[in-house]
């Protein structure tokens, strides 16, 4: 558990002193011993069955009675005016189940105010002094706030999983390291290139180089938006380490203006292959792998370098 949702760190946060936890509990008793926790509970569910929302959520009465029943168990805890980690933990739940089932925060936060204004009714319903009155309305506003904070963090922590999630399976299908030939890999980028992807591009790369004992690597760039100087010699690693496993590296697609990027960032260039097409990387990749009569084996000299 995040350090924020600690139950002792969330009390101090929201300002909730023993003082509202014990004024809870005496509204607490004095709504249960009037039966006005379930009538609330049931009123709510009135103002909800015209929302557009309940029959999203609600495919039955059953499972309409089912929840009511988890609400009024959910508020009785809620007046006990014991906050402690269980107590969290359990708002936590509710978070997950929300952002789950995909509710939306406008019907969460709408029912968060419905449920204010009828406990606010139903505490001056109650038989407290204006004192204890004002007392109970303050502690009831910091729990509700706090509970909910945590449900919403929770869903926004799913929001953010997801995205995370759905990133890396772009990032996956934006690596398409595939074999041409026997002996040649190609890895065709497209769009944006950050120091996230080149770690990426670099992982892939050497697996799939020792995975097909590949001898010629070409990495094409032409559909590259930007190079900066972190790609660039981010680019110059993955050559040298492709070189490290016995692997020639050519990098294509270098535009005019990528090239002239290079030289205005001062970019260390060394010994890497480049060819301004991927048409003249293939031609050098194949006369790296098929004896010809300019040699076998490796990339030969700088002749065929664009």
């Amino acid at each position: 558990m995040s350090q924020s949702l600690e139950v002792n760190a969330l009390l101090e946060r929201f300002d909730i002193t023993p003082e509202d936890l014990a004024a809870l509990k005496r509204c607490g008793d004095a709504l249960k011993a009037s039966g006005k926790v379930d009538a609330v509970v049931d009123e709510f569910y009135s103002w909800l069955g015209a929302q557009p929302e309940f029959s999203i959520f609600f495919n039955s009465q059953e499972t309409v009675e089912r929840v009511k029943k988890l609400q009024k168990t959910y508020w009785a805890e809620f007046f006990t005016g014991v906050v402690d980690q269980k107590y969290v933990d359990y708002r936590v739940r509710i978070g997950e189940i929300h952002a789950q089932r995909d509710m939306s925060n406008l019907i969460y936060f709408a029912a968060m105010s419905q449920f204010k204004v009828l406990f606010g009714d139903a505490i001056v319903s109650c038989d407290f002094s204006h004192g204890d009155t004002s007392t109970a309305f303050n502690a009831f506003d910091k729990l509700a706030m706090l509970d909910t904070f945590v449900t919403s963090d929770q869903v926004a922590q799913f929001a953010r999983r997801r995205v995370i999630e759905s990133g890396k399976a772009m990032l996956e299908m934006s690596t398409p390291v595939s074999s041409i030939w026997d002996g040649i890999l190609l890895l065709p980028l497209v769009g944006i290139v950050d120091s996230q992807r080149t770690q990426d591009i670099m992982d892939k790369s050497l697996t799939r180089i020792s995975e097909a004992r590949a001898r010629v690597f070409v990495m094409d760039i032409s559909g590259v938006v930007t190079v900066d100087t972190a790609v660039a010699n981010n680019f110059i690693r993955i050559t040298q380490a492709t070189r490290l496993m016995g692997c020639d590296c050519i990098i294509s697609g270098i535009s005019p203006n990528v090239a002239r990027t290079l030289v205005e960032l001062g970019a260390n260039v060394g010994e890497v292959r480049t060819t301004a097409t991927l048409r003249d990387a293939l031609q050098l990749a194949l006369a790296a792998i098929e004896p010809t009569g300019r040699g076998s084996g490796r990339i030969q000299g700088e002749a065929g370098s664009r």
